[in-house]
């Protein structure tokens, strides 16, 4: 038989047990927060799908508009490796990306995506929504991952052309 733990004093076994279940409250209680605010942030960010309109625009009409916020989210893309600092792209994006997804939203709801007849422009809002997504992750990652890197070499550029040799030409 193994000799006991002397660091477990069965005293204090009760001691141990509170310990743990307040540890395991304090823990759950923690999740449960940060589960219910990053649902709020979700919620807050993604507006919800109205209901359809009472007059649907025609199917030339609402691929005309899907067309137009394609241009509208892929200028705003291009407009991301310009932005300084470099490590605020995310949050600028997010901006965009609310009213444009209020944008889009209202267009679905004119359209009457609901009908069979209408099911390949459907799946153009899908797709275009999807792009976003991805857009929004890029965004992210750029602001994150690179952006500090982009902010670096600027202010590299920023001190080197401060130095009095650099109005010279060889």
């Amino acid at each position: 038989m193994s000799v006991p733990d002397p660091r477990k004093d069965p005293r204090f076994r009760r001691y141990r047990g509170g310990a743990y279940g307040v540890y395991i409250l304090l823990t759950t209680l923690f999740s449960v927060w940060i589960l219910w605010n990053v649902s709020r942030s979700v919620a807050a960010m993604t507006p919800e799908r109205p209901p359809a309109a009472a007059q649907l625009l025609t199917f030339r009409e609402c691929l005309d508009g899907a067309q137009a916020l394609w241009a509208e989210l892929e200028s705003e893309r291009e407009k991301l490796v310009r932005v300084s600092p470099a490590s605020n792209v995310d949050r600028q994006w997010m901006g965009f990306r609310t009213a444009w997804l209020e944008r889009l939203r209202q267009r679905e709801s004119m359209c009457g995506l609901d009908s069979r007849d209408r099911e390949s422009l459907r799946a153009v809002f899908r797709r275009l929504e999807g792009v976003q997504d991805l857009y929004t992750i890029h965004a992210v990652q750029y602001a994150g991952e690179v952006g500090g890197a982009v902010d670096a070499l600027h202010a590299a550029f920023a001190t080197a052309r401060k130095n009095p040799g650099a109005g010279r030409l060889p």
